[in-house]
């Protein structure tokens, strides 16, 4: 794990969880699998304190603990900490495809990192009672926890077990069974919370949202690649590949025309996505980045996705894009030909490449200085006067170039993260002032109070703290969509690296 790596989880953990969590958590990422007394010995906290932050840690699924010998040793888990600067794209993605109501159990579970059905709804329902623009009741609640427990989005969370002999749970996955909630009882649950017994916890499923962002990247090239038709074909072939094929495969089981043509028939809304389903399905094998390939005729044709390789042509274009924003478009053009020869010499670069030989040269090496290129060295055949020449080849390590541009990424967003805390450290007391003071509004507004005594507390505000909370808001709305895109294509990095 790289240096960059622990700055990113450190920033991350004392962002979300404070300084004594983030203490312990840097020690585990520094040191790796440690018992609680060492643990102890190199931070310097007491005992109830690295208790209480393994405990936040072994909640939100960061951390994890194995038996040995007696002995309970724990270990962080960076990538699950690099989750937690997701959690909006999971909540836009239940907005999207579930509405209000799934954003809001989501959001709930993911505060609380694990709970019971019945407390997860009736919490939200008696937070959200007075709320008349929501318009929540507990029918609709209990209708999308199923229909989220149903897509997987949500599962039950692990259950403790203690092997033969030993006085430590192991923490066991279980298969998820869609609840029968009854809805009296949760109405009576609204009433007296204290009387809740549902035992059966539930936790959020990332791996299932991880699966709608590849689906979406997919359908969203071939959208941008051929048009919207094409990118519906797409999403026809991974819904079916979903049906006979595991999630992460390489490459999905055939899809027989003969179903897509049965898919295409009920989407009323295009008719020429019917009419030209082959053709569709013909120029996205031959100009669609080779996302899907023709595997047999059986049936009138059949197809299958080639996943692994749509992550490599992804994966490709963030290359692009990263030494474009870099170094120039020049050497993107000079990386995208290496790249494209597979092995190559300095001179045929400096033919292909249609740039003057002096800049050509300071491109190429520095592309290799930058890690973005290798260099092989070769030597020619013997001459005839005993003298050996030697040739040097220039290639992309693709492997190799992901993992340096993912460690540009950890870089990025660990600067993102530094400057969005001394922002909120520098506008501490503005910031307080602004939340108390629409706190207070919700508060009047909930209880129908005139807006003359509304305006008076938001007079409160000054207009010079006004105008400056104005630009806060701005520059930390900017670092946050900055934030949210290099997780993009930090997840496509990743995604690429998921394959052999």
């Amino acid at each position: 794990m790289s240096h960059q790596l622990g700055r990113l989880v450190s920033q991350i953990l004392q962002r979300y969880f404070g300084e004594i969590v983030e203490k312990v958590g840097n020690d585990l990422f520094m040191y790796g699998i440690k018992p609680i007394g060492m643990i102890m010995k190199t931070t310097g906290l007491p005992r109830t304190q690295v208790i209480e932050s393994l405990r936040t840690l072994l909640k939100f699924d960061l951390a994890k603990f194995e038996s040995t010998s007696g002995n309970v040793d724990y270990k962080l888990l960076p990538d699950n900490v690099l989750v937690l600067i997701r959690y909006p794209r999971y909540l836009l993605q239940m907005k999207s495809k579930y509405g209000t109501e799934a954003e809001l159990i989501v959001e709930e579970l993911l505060q609380r990192a694990a709970c019971s059905a019945t407390l997860l709804l009736v919490s939200i329902a008696n937070k959200y009672k007075d709320d008349t623009e929501k318009n929540l009741t507990i029918v609709t609640l209990k209708d999308t926890f199923i229909s989220l427990a149903t897509a997987t989005y949500i599962q039950q969370a692990p259950v403790a077990q203690l092997k033969d002999g030993s006085d430590i749970p192991d923490l066991v996955q279980v298969a998820s069974i869609v609840p029968d909630l009854d809805t009296r009882l949760l109405m009576q649950a609204m009433v007296n919370p204290a009387d809740i017994k549902d035992n059966v916890y539930w936790k959020v499923n990332y791996d299932r949202f991880h699966q709608d962002f590849t689906d979406e990247i997919m359908i969203n090239a071939m959208t941008r690649r051929i048009d919207d038709d094409a990118g519906e074909v797409m999403r026809l072939l991974i819904q079916e590949m979903y049906l006979s094929s595991s999630a992460w495969a390489e490459e999905s089981n055939v899809v027989a025309l003969t179903d897509l043509r049965e898919h295409a028939s009920r989407l009323k809304d295009r008719p020429l996505l019917q009419q030209h389903l082959e053709h569709y399905l013909k120029v996205m094998e031959e100009n669609g980045a080779g996302f899907i390939r023709r595997a047999g005729d059986a049936g009138g044709g059949q197809y299958s996705v080639q996943v692994k390789w749509a992550a490599r042509q992804l994966v490709e274009s963030v290359l692009d894009h990263v030494v474009t924003e870099r170094l120039g478009s020049k050497a993107a053009r000079i990386f995208r030909l290496i790249r494209a020869k597979k092995y190559i010499e300095e001179e045929d670069i400096q033919k292909n490449a249609m740039l003057p030989n002096k800049e050509c040269k300071q491109l190429t090496y520095k592309l290799l200085e930058e890690h973005f290129v290798s260099v092989q060295p070769m030597r020619k055949s013997q001459q005839v006067s005993g003298t050996q020449k030697g040739i040097y080849l220039y290639h992309v390590k693709l492997f190799d170039v992901v993992h340096v541009c993912r460690e540009m990424c950890y870089r990025a967003l660990h600067n993102l993260s530094r400057a969005r805390s001394q922002l909120v450290s520098v506008h501490a007391r503005a910031l307080d002032k602004q939340r108390r003071v629409r706190t207070i509004v919700h508060g009047m507004r909930l209880r129908s109070e005139p807006q003359k005594n509304i305006d008076d507390v938001l007079e409160t505000l000054t207009p010079p703290e006004v105008s400056l909370l104005a630009q806060v808001e701005k520059q930390l709305k900017q670092l946050s969509a900055a934030e949210l895109e290099l997780d993009r294509n930090l997840f496509i990095l990743n995604w690429y690296l998921v394959y052999p």
